[in-house]
This record gives structure tokens, sequence and C-alpha cells, in this order.
């Protein structure tokens, strides 16, 4: 009885970040909803704004829900210690490569499969949304937020109970159920693993913040360069976006474990 409270336990630590998360953006949103239902007469200079206003409206209840986890779990030293560790700058380009390698190769490979098909409901607020309001949303509100729950948070109480393996593979799963639908699931379980990794090799949460953010700028650029047209290239260019973006991806993931192993390799030596 007692093991079967502490496995309860473990898995409420892991848990409840994300349902915490969740539900704040949901109820943020909801409560939209309720009050454009009440007013919404009042408010018809809105509707031509829809998709800008759900885009800030979504990245504000993203913020808000990951401050209120930050409270929550300050104890845990979420703002300090070690994943405040700086970013070297050498690390920037390896971050940078391997989102961008995830990105396009993941939704090359979704293509061939036909997985992209099931469709991304967020696809056409990206098209109609005025481009400032989506950079400032999509790309840093969003990721920052995102980051700060799923892989400062999530990911450190993971790796307290678990191996990296088991750490990235879970965490990359919950990042997956955390986005909704087959598709988009299929490329946020891919991309969390990517991010986690970072994390991981870096130990700081400047990495995966820089990449997610990278990422999402190539998914909103892919839109708007007509995502539909790009994936519905040939097979064999879609095959080759994938070998040469998965090459960056696996060559950038290669010089962020070399400079993990570089690290433990010069505490060793100083010990």
């Amino acid at each position: 009885m007692e093991k079967l409270k502490t496995y309860a336990g473990v898995i409420w630590q892991i848990v409840s970040p994300l349902l915490i998360f969740w539900g704040v953006t949901a109820a943020v949103v909801s409560g939209f909803g309720i009050l454009w239902m009440m007013f919404g007469s009042r408010l018809t200079f809105l509707y031509s704004r829809m998709a800008d206003v759900t885009l800030l409206l979504s990245a504000g209840a993203a913020l808000w829900a990951a401050w209120i986890l930050w409270k929550i779990d300050g104890r845990e030293g979420i703002l300090y210690g070690e994943i405040r560790q700086g970013l070297p700058a050498h690390a920037v380009l390896p971050c940078i490569g391997a989102a961008v390698g995830a990105s396009v190769a993941g939704n090359c490979l979704l293509s061939l499969l036909r997985l992209t098909e099931l469709g991304d409901g967020a696809q056409p607020l990206l098209e109609l949304g005025n481009p400032a309001v989506v950079i400032a949303s999509t790309c840093l509100a969003a990721p920052l937020a995102e980051e700060m729950v799923f892989r400062a948070l999530i990911y450190r109480r993971l790796r307290r109970r678990m191996r990296p393996a088991g750490a990235v593979t879970v965490s990359a799963l919950l990042f997956a159920l955390y986005h909704g639908n087959l598709s988009q699931g299929l490329y946020a379980f891919l991309v969390g693993a990517v991010l986690a990794l970072l994390m991981e090799d870096y130990d700081s949460a400047e990495a995966p913040i820089l990449a997610h953010m990278a990422a999402n700028t190539v998914s909103v650029l892919l839109t708007w360069a007509g995502t539909g047209e790009i994936l519905a290239a040939g097979i064999f260019r879609r095959m080759a976006a994938i070998l040469i973006f998965g090459g960056i991806l696996v060559f950038s993931l290669h010089r962020a474990a070399e400079y993990r192993k570089g690290k433990k390799e010069r505490k060793g030596g100083t010990a």
C-alpha cells in the first residue's frame, strides 16, 4: 500500500503541472468565450481581428499558467539554480540546427506518411493573423511558456526519478498529448524529444527555449510560404529534404552531446 501511495505521488508530481497548465489556459479561453457570448454584439470591431485575438489570448493564457506554476514550484528553484546557467555562444548554432532539422524533417516525414491530411487547427490562425502578432505569440511567448513548464519543470522532475532516455521519452509523450490531434502530436513528440535532449546536454533552460523559438519560427515561415505546396512536392524531393535536414538534426545533437561529454571530463579532471 505504501509503495502504491509513493508511485501515485510520483505520477501526480509529473502529471499535475500539465493538468494545471492545460486547465488554466482552457479556463481563460472558455472565460473569454462566455464574455463574447454575453457582450459580443458590443465588440463588433473585433470580428475582423479574431485570429489576432485568439493568438494573443492563447499566448497570454499560457504565460499566465506558466507563471502560476513557477510560483507554486518556487521551492524547487525553477528560476535559478542549474537551469539558469548561461548558454555558451558555441551552443547557439547546434540548438538552432537541431530545431530547424527537426521541424523540416518532421513536417516532410508526416507529409510522406499522409498524416498532415489530418489537419492542423492552428494553421488558419497563422495565415490570417497579423505577422507581428503571430511572431510575438507563436514564436516568442508560447515557446517560453511551454519550455518553462515541460522542460524546466516536468523534465527536471522526471530526471530525479529515471535515466535520461526515460525522462526524454515521457516528457516528449506528455508534450505530444498536450498538443491534441495525431498530426500535431507526432510532430510535437519528435520536437519535444529534441528539446529534452538539448536540456540534458546543456543543462540550461535557454537551450530548449531558443530551439523551440527557432522550430516555431520555421513552422510559421513554412505556413506563410504555403506549406501545402511545399509538402506536396515530389516524393523524392521530400525524401531528400528528410535526409538533409535529418542529417542537420543528428549533427547538431551530436555537437550538443560532445559538449556534455567534454564538460563531464573537465569536471572529472578537476576533481
